[in-house]
């Protein structure tokens, strides 16, 4: 089976996409896909996350906007709701279910997912479980450690039988003869430690004298280990072959341990399996089948209920830690984006597989991706790993990732003997040449879920970023435009009356945020382009490579004008006159794309698409809040407020906080509701708490959204958050207005 590009799994989506458009919305809303593609980005941060982001799609549901919305990216705790929307619309088949009262009545009181229970007994029972789980789990873990040193031990046991080391005569032989050596050389050492003691003492300020004993240590110890072993193997006089009875039982082990190795799947054998039962009982309760679902049947288009929910994009990391080197990437810590979805799953380093006929892609559940997407622990973290503290986390059974098979392997069989794999996680040997590769958290290299939306060229992107900032430091958002800018070359630039530091940071003095999202406009610096011939079929090399081009974009006052390099994918030239060629034919395909890009978005030729980036954070109440509001209005408004009030640190209260009680909990899924309703401009107190409250088309939104920013030309934008990180951060906000 062969692994596709990156270009084809996009393509294979769009097809989805027209065809799910099609069905509930009718032809012409699927002609319109490449002008108002829109995706929904659910951000990292455990159970306040997950929260946050259900009250948000709450409230934008009741304007049919997740209906509409093609692509609901996630990741870690946004999972959670992602899972929970795509099991629930799977099973319930609508929106008012997925949204019922009594179905957010038991999210709220499942926030203490890992150890639910509103009564003390049943907290103490659940607390208990968790606490057995992981030890049982930690036991199960050390099976392959154990394997490993049981091989050897039967090994060395094996060496100090022949060896003659049983017999104690040897030992009484091997002593007598080098006693006269240890004796002199232990008073070589104490002398050298005595002599380094006192020109310590005497010469504090030495410079080189502690590091010129050091190597005389050293080499001492060095000299010492030889000669010892020297002795040692000059008492053998003869080797003690053990009885066929013996060999038979130490051949017996070992076989026996190294098929053992066979089967001890840390997959299957760790953590990860009680994570994962304990956030399917919290957001995939009373789904039947549909919380057992294969990922790659949630693309079942013959079927209504399948089309009903945005297509899922989950992100996880590819962890790259190999000390050694990987041909794939230069250094010793790196990672990919691996995405795991219904059609495709991989990632650029690995290319990508169809789900469905995978091996173990294809057995994959909606439960296993979206828990694989939260582990936030595990030996490979991306770039936050370390060995030490890998080698930590291996040992006591932090270890929430996943071991899938290497698309790169395709044409080989996946059986593996996993001892070795837990000596590559101990060992910080994480790569993309083995038959496995490990993936883990995708907060461990963009946690905001926006990559994938910005490789896809979405339109509009909605992101909600709750992850942990009490700050307000933004260093998602830095990350994800640096990653933007340097691999898609799209640049995020903030429009001048939204820049997050000025507008969503608080001033300590206030408490307050000014507005709760910023909208930035996405364009391109450059991008690489397949060539192809007037009919549409790629224009190849001798090699059968595509020839590709890559075109940089720059500004000349108000007009755009770009640079073409053409090479085919394996770096192969081509001659002049097929070079001329293909830089007239790439000269043609940019400016159809510009005449496009310029249709699309209404004026500008290198806007690719706008973003809508929501902060979770709170804005200044008008008037009082009532501690005890006497109307359902008074409710709505305050309850969130009130909260603040005894809890200055919300709504970023630590990722660690995994135990939300039902105040907590009810605090932040009314937040989420206030965060979506700022971006629809809309006042929620004057509207009743259920229901629909009308019909906005992503027409509509994007017209409303781009509204305040037709007039501003493409050369007047404003900086990006790279480039203002180093000059505006942790500066004083003194122009904003506040509102009381």
């Amino acid at each position: 089976m062969n692994i596709v590009h990156r270009k084809d799994v996009i393509a294979a989506e769009d097809q989805y996409l027209r065809q799910r458009r099609a069905r509930l919305f009718g032809p012409k809303a699927a002609d319109q896909l490449e002008y108002t593609r829109f995706g929904i980005a659910l951000s990292g941060g455990g159970i306040r996350s997950a929260t946050i982001n259900l009250g948000f799609l709450k409230t934008l549901q009741r304007f049919d906007l997740v209906r509409q919305a093609d692509y609901l990216s996630t990741v870690s705790g946004g999972g959670y709701t992602g899972a929970y929307l795509q099991a629930t619309l799977l099973a319930k088949g609508s929106y008012e279910a997925a949204f019922a009262p009594e179905r957010i009545t038991h999210m709220r009181t499942h926030g203490d997912y890992l150890i639910p229970g509103q009564k003390p007994l049943s907290k103490l029972w659940h607390t208990l479980v968790l606490a057995v789980a992981y030890l049982v789990s930690w036991i199960m873990s050390l099976t392959n450690l154990a394997i490993i040193l049981g091989i050897v031990g039967v090994i060395g046991w094996l060496i100090w039988h022949i060896l003659g080391m049983h017999d104690p005569a040897f030992w009484q032989e091997f002593y007598s003869t080098t006693w006269p050596v240890l004796e002199v050389g232990q008073w070589a050492l104490l002398t050298i430690l005595t002599i380094h003691f006192l020109i310590n003492v005497l010469q504090v300020y030495g410079q080189g004298i502690s590091r010129a004993f050091n190597q005389i240590e050293a080499a001492l110890l060095i000299l010492a280990a030889v000669l010892w072993l020297a002795l040692l193997l000059g008492s053998f006089k003869q080797l003690h072959w053990p009885d066929t009875s013996t060999w038979l039982r130490a051949g017996g082990i070992i076989t026996a341990l190294v098929l053992l190795g066979f089967v001890t799947n840390p997959n299957a054998l760790g953590f990860h399996r009680y994570y994962r039962n304990q956030l399917a009982r919290a957001f995939l309760f009373d789904t039947g089948v549909a919380a057992r679902s294969k990922l790659w049947q949630l693309a079942q288009s013959h079927l209504q209920a399948h089309m009903l929910a945005p297509y899922p994009l989950i992100n996880t990391c590819l962890n790259i830690l190999s000390l050694g080197g990987d041909q794939q990437i230069k250094g010793t810590k790196s990672s990919d984006y691996f995405l795991l979805s219904p059609l495709y799953c991989g990632a650029k380093l690995t290319g990508y597989v169809p789900t469905r006929h995978f091996p173990g892609y294809k057995d994959m559940t909606l439960a296993a991706a979206i828990t694989i997407s939260a582990a936030a622990l595990n030996p490979g973290m991306g770039t936050y790993s370390n060995p030490l503290l890998s080698m930590l986390l291996a040992l006591f059974n932090a270890r929430l990732g996943f071991w899938v098979n290497n698309p790169l392997r395709a044409n080989t069989h996946y059986k593996v003997w996993w001892p070795i794999y837990f000596l590559k996680e101990m060992s910080l040997k994480l790569d993309t040449q083995s038959k496995k590769v490990n993936i883990s958290d995708g907060g461990h290299i963009e946690n905001l879920a926006v990559y994938e939306l910005l490789r896809r060229r979405c339109r509009l992107i909605i992101a909600v970023d709750a992850g942990a900032d009490p700050e307000f430091r933004f260093d998602d958002l830095e990350n994800l435009t640096i990653r933007a800018r340097n691999e898609l070359g799209i640049d995020i630039c903030f429009r001048p009356n939204h820049i997050p530091e000025e507008v969503i940071r608080p001033r300590p003095s206030h408490g307050y945020s000014k507005q709760r999202f910023a909208i930035a406009d996405l364009y391109l610096l450059w991008e690489e382009i397949t060539i192809t011939h007037p009919d549409g079929r790629p224009w190849t090399a001798s090699s059968g490579q595509p020839f590709e081009a890559l075109v940089n974009y720059k500004w000349k006052g108000q007009n755009v004008s770009w640079d073409v390099a053409v090479k085919a994918r394996t770096g192969q030239d081509a001659d002049a006159h097929t070079l001329a060629q293909l830089e007239t034919r790439a000269q043609e395909l940019v400016q159809a794309q510009m005449a496009q890009r310029a249709s699309a978005t209404g004026r500008d030729q290198l806007k690719i698409g706008t973003l809508v980036y929501v902060k979770s954070s709170v804005t200044a109440p008008q008037g009082k809040p009532l501690i005890f509001p006497d109307t359902a209005e008074g409710r709505i408004k305050y309850d969130t407020y009130k909260y603040k009030i005894y809890h200055p640190s919300f709504p970023h209260e630590p990722t660690s906080d995994q135990f939300f009680d039902p105040v907590q909990w009810e605090a932040y899924f009314q937040l989420g509701q206030y965060l979506a309703a700022d971006v629809l401009g809309i006042d929620l107190s004057q509207f009743p708490d259920e229901g629909p409250l009308g019909q906005l088309t992503i027409k509509q939104l994007i017209d409303q959204i781009d509204a305040p920013n037709a007039s501003t030309s493409a050369h007047m934008r404003s900086r990006s958050v790279v480039e203002r990180s180093a000059s505006t951060t942790h500066k004083p906000q003194s122009r904003i207005e506040y509102r009381m």
